[in-house]
């Protein structure tokens, strides 16, 4: 039975109750009928028909007990001087109760209001819809198909050290080598590699009130690579990971003065305008942050952004192995943005904005005089070493090993050699130069303003040297070549055609140039795509995407770049994806 028909059969009571309030109407006529055979005498009703029809009402839950029961008792009392004040009606006669025309408007009013309340309450109208807490959820998402082809140039450097994989896990002996000591882990610069890789995203958003909204993102992925939601495929047809990657409130007023703010709290998408070179796009932050922006006239409007974001945590029971701990050393990123967006024709719009970015405490820390025998044993500053790495940054030893003997190994980790308070100015030009057609240009330029060149050769770096001499012609350097670190990056790429790839044959096409210093930006947080992800690095991206369907495109990208100092890494890659979203 369909919920119409349901409704249908619950409302048929209402309609016998019109019925009778019709005949209602009609003035009360006592009428004489024929003689009827003689018959034994029935009992007198105990309710009358129009109590009957609120009783079915009641039943159907049109009416509420307690309206049924108070609209039986009008009708009782209202009934009862008539009854006691009328002669015995003669044999066969049947007489018809009159009710006020005033009465039976209440009568009606009553039933109407509670079966327009249990209408509501049911979606009687839309018997098909769901509550409205539903009308306030929205969920979206999006699917990526990626192969990926990664060429690495045969003349690179194979010895290219994975302090990331020495950090997450033991510290690596540096000094005299032990016996069957292998090479520390070493990240792969010679050898091609192709991956078929997925990337699918499910967005909940909830409309809590007109102001406060909420947001769950839920994606492929692991916890403990911040700048990519890939999986690669070819795991013996093992399941994928599913985390959330985004989890924040955000709080927009729209009364004076306060509209023109937006604010947010959780784990959030990046509140700064800016490019690839400082951040990666799959990159979300942790803390709170807010953006003021208001009307200016002539068709500016200037913004100021605000955030303050942790960064890494220090660990509860750090050290765990020693019974005295260490004092927490929580990293955090304090950031401010000042920008403006221009429009000086409806189709032409430039958006500029400078940033500073404050890390605070997160670079490396050398520890106290610390006796560390074993792979075991702690040092004090052990936690300032990154969580996370790609690779670039300039690094240095952060252990002040004291050894009991000479030749005892020298277990080490490695933290940032350099603090990190970057200035970021960049600009946006978006023209529609034909219609849905678009040119955009981004420009982007950064620099540390923390970083001494003097200060971090004083800490002996371990990586981000040049070319050394190899005198006596053994394929080994003799002579050390000279520390090339660096504290700049910039950006430029222009792209043409649709800005959002919604329907068949909509297009774009594009390319750039950028170049990254060493320790311009923290490595761990720009773009994983470019040189496979990191800083020291330069070269070209070219790119396309064309939409096959409605909401569905496929995109092509080619980067191309290579080191900007040190040993030999020059790394190509090509991707080519298939995109839906819903």
């Amino acid at each position: 039975m369909t919920s119409f028909s349901r409704h249908a059969r619950r409302a048929m009571p209402l309609t016998l109750l019109a019925a009778a309030a019709a005949a209602y109407g009609r003035a009360a006529v006592a009428q004489d009928l024929p003689e009827p055979p003689p018959q034994p005498e029935a009992p007198a009703p105990k309710e009358t028909v129009t109590e009957e029809l609120i009783r079915m009402l009641q039943m159907s839950k049109v009416l509420a007990p307690e309206d049924a029961e108070r609209l039986i008792g009008r009708l009782r009392s209202e009934q009862a001087p008539a009854t006691a004040a009328a002669p015995a009606e003669p044999k066969g006669r049947v007489r018809v109760p009159y009710i006020p025309e005033s009465e039976k408007q209440k009568i009606r009013d009553e039933i109407r209001d509670g079966m327009i309340a249990t209408a509501k309450i049911e979606n009687w109208a839309q018997p098909n819809t769901f509550p409205d807490w539903v009308k306030r959820v929205k969920i979206g998402g999006d699917i990526r198909l990626r192969e990926e082809f990664d060429f690495l140039d045969s003349s690179n450097d194979p010895f290219l050290i994975n302090f990331q994989s020495i950090n997450s896990g033991s510290p690596y002996n540096v000094g005299t080598p032990l016996a069957n000591q292998v090479s520390p882990p070493l990240i792969n610069t010679t050898e091609d590699r192709e991956a078929f890789r997925v990337r699918a995203r499910l967005d909940v958003s909830g409309t809590i009130s007109d102001e406060v909204k909420s947001v769950f993102r839920f994606t492929t992925g692991n916890n403990t690579n911040p700048v990519s939601t890939n999986q690669t495929l070819g795991n013996s047809f093992n399941k994928l990971s599913f985390v959330i990657d985004r989890a924040y409130l955000t709080y927009k007023p729209e009364d004076l003065p306060l509209a023109g703010l937006v604010m947010w709290g959780g784990r959030m998408p990046s509140p700064f305008q800016g490019t690839e070179l400082t951040w990666d796009e799959d990159l979300n932050f942790d803390g709170l942050a807010a953006t003021y922006k208001a009307r200016a006239g002539g068709g500016v409007w200037p913004f100021l952004t605000l955030g303050g974001f942790s960064v890494q945590n220090t660990a509860f029971d750090f050290p765990a192995t020693a019974a005295d701990k260490s004092a927490s050393r929580d990293r955090w990123l304090l950031a401010a943005q000042l920008g403006a967006d221009w429009t000086i024709q409806p189709e032409m719009v430039l958006s500029g904005a400078v940033a500073y970015y404050d890390y605070i405490d997160l670079e490396g820390k050398t520890s106290s005089e610390c006796l560390a025998p074993t792979t075991s044993f702690s040092c004090d500053t052990d936690d300032s070493r990154p969580a996370f790495l790609q690779k670039g940054n300039t690094l240095y030893a952060i252990r002040n090993l004291q050894l009991a003997a000479a030749g005892d190994p020298e277990y080490q980790y490695f933290g940032l050699a350099t603090p990190y308070r970057l200035l970021d100015a960049n600009i946006k030009f978006d023209w529609a130069v034909a219609g849905p057609i678009h040119l955009m240009f981004d420009a982007d330029y950064v620099r540390n303003l923390a970083y001494d060149k003097n200060d971090v050769l004083g800490k002996v770096p371990v990586n981000n040297y040049g070319a050394g001499l190899d005198t006596d012609g053994d394929g080994v350097e003799d002579i050390a070549g000279a520390y090339k670190g660096g504290d700049t990056g910039y950006l430029a790429q222009l792209r043409v055609g649709y800005p959002v790839i919604r329907m068949r044959g909509e297009w774009s096409v594009g390319g750039g140039y950028r170049r990254i210093e060493s320790d311009a930006v923290v490595d761990a947080f720009n773009d994983s795509d470019f040189h496979l992800g990191g800083s020291n690095a330069k070269g070209f991206v070219l790119g396309g995407s064309l939409g096959v369907s409605k909401n569905a495109w496929i995109t092509g990208r080619y980067f191309s770049a290579t080191e900007v100092s040190g040993p030999p890494l020059a790394i190509d890659v090509l991707q080519l994806d298939l995109n839906a979203r819903f």
